[in-house]
């Protein structure tokens, strides 16, 4: 039973849904006929008794029967449809017959309009992810580090292949198939999910928590006091959120395992924020030097 069923995992984009009814109607010519169509994977069972021509239409469908039996009004017979509104239909082949009986739309309007309903929901989504992109951008050049990178080229890689396909589907042309090609798609849609994977997994990675302590009249000074350690687990940009004040100068230090001083801050008060620390791999601690009463409250991220 199983070498009568088989799986295709070939990617098309929406603006490239010609090559697909292509491949559809090459592999009914070798006796593979549609089950669950698909832009990831297809899903075929092997008939070669029967030959069909296939064809697809987009859109939301209100009355879903009614649409169908306009179609089957036609002499098509409705196969499937996705999540994503993309329904697939198919017409039992006759040679005899011209090309034309086999297209689902008689005229370029109704072709166009097909394609528009699709191009138009493609541009809202290009817009919003373009929109993650400026603000991942902006958040970069406040605070540059390697996930922010990653998230900002991701959004905007997506947004450009959305606006890619939109000006394809916009303006359709005979070699569209041919610009759309599985492998090349296959390698950008790895790009981005790689690097969204690889943005959530750094940003997992990276220290990030708040601490501080404080305390009244000190019975002997503190000299190279060290606490809150934390962990860099690759070389970026971290920042540091400081806020002490103590009754006389006191001086914060951030050390490396080898308590190597990588920053420090000396004075009865500081506050700042976004603090940029260059640090390599390594475990780190926070230090405190003073004589007297203070507070102090840092975030590191």
């Amino acid at each position: 039973m199983a070498g009568n069923r088989k799986r295709s995992w070939k990617i098309y984009p929406a603006w490239g849904y010609e090559k697909e009814i292509e491949d559809l109607n090459q592999a009914s010519e070798q006796g593979w006929q549609l089950v669950n169509g698909g832009c990831f994977h297809s899903s075929f069972v092997k008939n070669p008794n029967v030959r069909y021509r296939y064809q697809m239409d987009y859109g939301r469908i209100d009355d879903m029967d009614r649409y169908i039996e306009t179609f089957r009004e036609q002499g098509w017979e409705h196969v499937h449809s996705t999540y994503n509104k993309w329904h697939y239909f198919r017409k039992a082949y006759d040679p005899a017959l011209p090309e034309e009986a086999y297209e689902i739309f008689t005229d370029r309007e109704s072709l166009q309009e097909m394609n528009n309903r699709w191009a138009r929901l493609a541009l809202i989504i290009a817009v919003l992810l373009a929109g993650f992109a400026v603000y991942y951008g902006v958040r970069l050049i406040q605070t540059p580090q390697l996930p922010l990178l990653i998230h900002t080229l991701a959004f905007a890689l997506e947004s450009g292949l959305l606006v890619w396909g939109w000006t394809i589907m916009r303006s359709p042309d005979p070699n569209r198939s041919r610009r759309c090609g599985s492998a090349f798609l296959t390698a950008i849609l790895a790009v981005i999910v790689l690097g969204a994977v690889a943005g959530m997994v750094l940003s997992s990675l990276r220290p990030h928590f708040k601490t501080g302590q404080g305390g009244g009249a000190l019975d002997e000074p503190m000299v190279d006091s060290r606490w809150a350690d934390f962990e860099v687990k690759y070389r970026d940009n971290y920042f540091l959120d400081l806020d002490f004040a103590s009754d006389a100068p006191m001086t914060f230090s951030v050390l490396d395992e080898a308590g190597q001083t990588v920053y420090t801050q000396t004075g009865t008060s500081f506050r700042e924020e976004n603090i940029r620390l260059q640090l390599p791999a390594g475990h780190y601690c926070f230090s405190i030097s003073c004589e007297t009463g203070y507070r102090i409250n840092c975030i590191i991220q």
